[in-house]
C-alpha cells in the first residue's frame, strides 16, 4: 500500500465552518499529492460530527468526550499518521494553491530541517509577525511583557526572507513525521497555548533546523475557537508562558529571579485582561458617561447651581439616583443587548432609556426622603435617547453611508447569482451591495443581478478605496485562493472585514463569526402584527404622532390645500391595498411627484384618521401582489431597503419579516432611520 505524502491534523472545538471551509482549501491544494487528514473533534457541541462527516465522509475522524485541549488532542492523531510529513494547522485557517507543494518541495530539498511554516496573514491581510518567533528566553519575555515586540519577534528578518528561525506559530507546523514522533509530540502538559514554542525548543534541541518559508501564505483568523477576551484565555495563555520558563530556564535562576518572572507574567495577564475587557465594555462606559452627565447637568439647571458651588450643593440623594440610574441602564441595556449585538440599534437605545428613567420615577415615588423634581427625569429621557444617539451617528451608523454597510462582491462563479440574491434577502443586514469585481478573463458587462460591475479583481485595491468599501465577500468557488490572499495582503486596511463565501456552502465566514445567508421567511398563524395589543400600540403611536405634527403644520398645510383648490388641482381618488377585498380609499393630488410635500400633509392626516400608517406596507396603487397583507404606510421596512432589493422574492422578504416580527419598538427604529436617512418612499403613487 502506498503511504501518503502529507498527513494533516485539525483539532477541531465548535468551529465547524471553520473546519470545512479549511478542508475545501486542502482539497485545492492537494491536487496529485497523496494525503490523509485527521479531524480530532475536542467534544464539541455546535453538531460538528454530523455537519462534518455529512460533506466530508472520507476524513479520518477521532471524537473526544471531553475537552482534552491541543497538545493532547494532537498527539492522538500523530500516533496514527503514516505520512512521510505532518502538517499541523488550525482550523481557523485557510490556505493557497501551492502551500502543500510549496513546503513539500522545501523539505524534500533539505533533509536536515524537521519543521517549516509560512507566512500567516491576518484577515485584514496584515503580516502576522508570530509567523516567525525568538524562544521567550527571560529577556525576550520581559521585552514582550514591557511592549517590545521587536525582541519577541524575529524582525532582523523580511516579511518575504526565508531562512531558520528559533520558534513558528502552531497555527501552521509543516514537520517531518519521524522526527515529530521521536521527540515525543507535543508536550500534553500545555493544555494550550505553548505547545508549540516548546516543540520547536525540542526539535532545536536534539539537532534538527527550523525554516521559514515565505514564498506562500495562509490566512489565519486568529482564536475562533477561543474567544480572547475572556478571562480563561488570559490565564491559560500566560500559564503557558511561565510553563516554559519553568520547564526550561527555572534550573539556572533563583528562587528571587523566578518569583520576579512569575509576577511579571501576572501583571502582563492582568492589564491584558483589563485592556480586553475595556474594548468589550466601550459602549458601556461611553452611555453612563454621557447618561450621568446629563443627569449632573439637569441638576444644576434645576436648582440653578454653578460649577464652584457643587461640592457644597450635591444631596446624597442624588448619589443615588445615579447609582440607580446606572445599575437600571446597565441591567436593561443587557435585556434589551444593547452593548452586544444591538449596539447601535434605535429601538434598542429607546426602550433602555424609557425604561430606566420610568423605573427610576415609580422607585422615588415611594422613597420620599430621595424624592426631587420629577422634570430631571423626564428631560433626562428626553434628552438620553438624542445624547446617546450621537456618538452612534458618529460612528457611522446613520451618517456617511446612509447608515449601511459598503459591501464589495469579488468574483463571478456558478453560485455568484444565488449568493448575491441571498445577501441582499437578508432583512437584519443594512447594507448595500455596491459592486462586483470580475476576474480578469471574464467577459465584461455592465451589471450582474442587477448590481453595477465596477471593475475586475486586479484593481481591488483601488476601487475599495475609491468607494469606501467596509466588507469584501469573495466568492469561494470563483476566486482562487492563491489568488485572493494575494488581493487581501494588497488591501491591508484594517477598516474592510473581509469574509468568505465557502465553495458550495451557504455560510460567510468572517474574523470573529459565521453568519448563515438564508432568513425564516415563514409567516406564523399567530403573527405579531396581528396580535390586539401590538395593534392598539401601533394605532395610538400613530394618533399621537400624527396629532403632533398636524398641530406643528396646520397653518402652512391649510393654506397649501386652499391655494391648490384655487388654482383648480383637485384631488384624484387612490385605492390603496392593505387587504385584497377591502382597499383603502385615499384622496392626492395626481400626479403625486409633482405635489409631493401637499400629499404628505394629507397623508399625515389620513394617518390621524386610520386610513393609513406612520409604518406599513409601500403606497402602491392597485397592489395586487402582496405576500402579505397590512395597512399601507409613510415608511416601511421595505420602504428603507427598497434601492436595494432587485427582486420580488427579496421585497416580499422583507415585507413577511415584517408582519412576522412587529413590535412598537421597530416602528420607532424605522420611523428614526426614515427621518434621520430621508427615507420616506411616498412617490410610488
Amino acid at each position: 500500500m502506498n503511504l501518503p505524502r502529507i498527513s494533516i491534523v485539525i483539532v477541531n472545538y465548535n468551529v465547524k465552518e471553520y473546519v470545512a471551509s479549511l478542508l475545501i482549501s486542502i482539497q485545492r491544494a492537494s491536487h496529485g499529492i497523496s494525503t490523509e487528514i485527521f479531524v480530532v473533534d475536542n467534544a464539541s457541541t455546535d453538531g460538528s460530527q454530523e455537519f462534518l462527516t455529512a460533506r466530508f465522509p472520507d476524513i479520518r475522524y477521532i471524537q473526544n468526550p471531553v475537552n482534552l485541549g491541543f497538545a493532547k488532542a494532537n498527539n492522538q492523531a500523530i500516533l496514527q499518521v503514516s505520512g512521510t510529513y505532518t502538517l499541523i494547522i488550525n482550523p481557523d485557517t485557510l490556505i493557497q494553491e501551492n502551500t502543500l507543494s510549496t513546503l513539500l518541495s522545501h523539505m524534500d530539498a533539505n533533509p536536515r530541517t524537521a519543521a517549516a511554516g509560512c507566512r500567516l496573514l491576518n484577515p485584514d491581510g496584515s503580516f502576522a509577525p508570530e509567523s516567525k518567533r525568538h524562544l521567550p528566553t527571560p529577556l525576550s519575555a520581559l521585552y514582550k511583557v514591557l511592549g517590545v515586540s521587536s525582541k519577541y519577534y524575529v524582525s532582523s528578518m523580511a516579511e518575504n526572507e526565508p531562512g531558520p528561525v528559533p520558534v513558528l506559530s502552531g497555527a501552521f507546523m509543516f514537520c517531518r513525521t519521524d522526527v515529530l514522533k521521536s521527540v515525543g509530540g507535543f508536550d500534553e502538559r500545555f493544555f494550550m497555548y505553548g505547545e508549540d514554542i516548546d516543540l520547536c525548543y525540542r526539535i532545536s534541541k536534539a539537532g534538527y533546523g527550523i525554516d521559514y518559508v515565505p514564498q506562500t501564505a495562509i490566512i489565519h483568523y486568529k482564536g475562533e475557537s477561543t474567544k480572547k477576551d475572556n478571562l480563561d484565555y488570559v490565564i491559560l495563555f500566560n500559564k503557558a508562558m511561565y510553563q516554559f520558563f519553568e520547564k526550561h530556564y527555572s534550573s539556572g535562576y533563583t528562587f528571587w529571579f523566578k518569583a520576579i518572572v512569575k509576577s511579571g507574567i501576572v501583571i502582563r495577564a492582568f492589564f491584558s485582561y483589563l485592556a480586553t475587557l475595556a474594548h468589550r465594555l466601550a459602549w458601556t462606559f461611553t452611555d453612563l458617561a454621557l447618561l450621568n452627565s446629563l443627569l449632573t447637568l439637569l441638576f444644576m439647571a434645576r436648582y440653578g447651581i454653578d460649577v464652584s458651588d457643587m461640592p457644597e450643593a450635591y444631596q446624597p440623594g442624588f448619589v443615588l439616583l445615579h447609582l440607580l440610574a446606572s445599575v437600571l441602564f446597565i441591567a436593561l441595556a443587557k435585556y434589551y443587548d444593547l452593548h452586544s449585538h444591538k449596539s447601535r440599534s434605535f429601538s434598542a437605545l429607546f426602550k433602555t432609556s424609557a425604561f430606566t428613567f420610568a423605573t427610576l420615577a415609580f422607585i422615588t415615588f415611594f422613597l420620599r426622603e430621595y424624592a426631587f423634581s420629577r422634570w430631571i427625569l423626564l428631560l433626562g429621557f428626553v434628552g438620553s435617547v438624542p445624547l446617546l444617539s450621537l456618538p452612534r451617528f458618529l460612528t457611522g451608523y446613520f451618517l456617511g453611508k446612509n447608515g449601511r454597510m459598503r459591501i464589495l462582491f469579488v468574483g463571478v462563479g456558478p453560485q455568484t447569482a444565488q449568493l448575491i440574491r441571498n445577501i441582499r434577502s437578508k432583512v437584519e443586514w443594512n447594507a448595500d451591495l455596491v459592486g462586483v469585481l470580475i476576474q480578469r478573463d471574464s467577459v465584461w458587462s455592465d451589471t450582474f443581478e442587477e448590481v453595477p460591475i465596477i471593475g475586475r479583481t486586479e484593481h481591488a485595491p483601488d476601487l475599495i478605496r475609491f468607494h469606501k468599501v467596509d466588507q469584501i465577500l469573495f466568492s469561494g468557488n470563483a476566486i482562487p485562493t492563491g489568488e485572493m490572499l494575494t488581493l487581501i495582503s494588497q488591501i491591508r486596511n484594517p477598516n474592510v472585514t473581509v469574509k468568505l463565501v465557502p465553495e458550495s456552502m451557504d455560510f460567510i465566514i468572517g474574523k470573529s463569526n459565521v453568519e448563515y445567508l438564508e432568513d425564516i421567511a415563514l409567516v406564523d398563524v399567530d403573527i405579531p402584527y396581528t396580535r390586539p395589543w401590538n395593534r392598539f400600540l401601533k394605532r395610538n403611536l400613530d394618533v399621537v404622532l400624527s396629532a403632533v405634527v398636524l398641530m406643528i403644520t396646520a397653518v402652512p398645510g391649510l393654506i397649501g390645500l386652499m391655494l391648490h383648490h384655487f388654482h383648480g388641482r383637485h384631488r384624484s381618488t387612490v385605492r390603496l391595498y392593505a387587504e385584497e377585498s377591502h382597499p383603502t380609499t385615499i384622496r392626492l393630488f395626481l400626479p403625486h411627484q409633482n405635489h409631493i410635500w401637499m400629499n404628505r400633509f394629507l397623508l399625515i392626516g389620513y394617518i390621524f384618521t386610520g386610513k393609513v400608517s406612520f409604518v406599513g406596507a409601500p403606497l402602491h396603487p392597485d397592489r395586487h401582489h402582496m405576500p402579505v397583507y397590512y395597512k399601507p404606510g409613510l415608511t416601511g421596512l421595505r420602504q428603507l431597503n427598497e434601492d436595494r432589493l432587485k427582486s420580488t422574492s427579496e421585497r416580499d422578504n422583507h415585507e413577511r419579516y415584517y408582519v412576522q416580527n412587529h413590535s412598537v419598538w421597530m416602528d420607532l427604529g424605522i420611523l428614526a432611520k426614515a427621518v434621520w436617512q430621508r427615507r420616506f418612499h411616498d412617490g410610488y403613487l
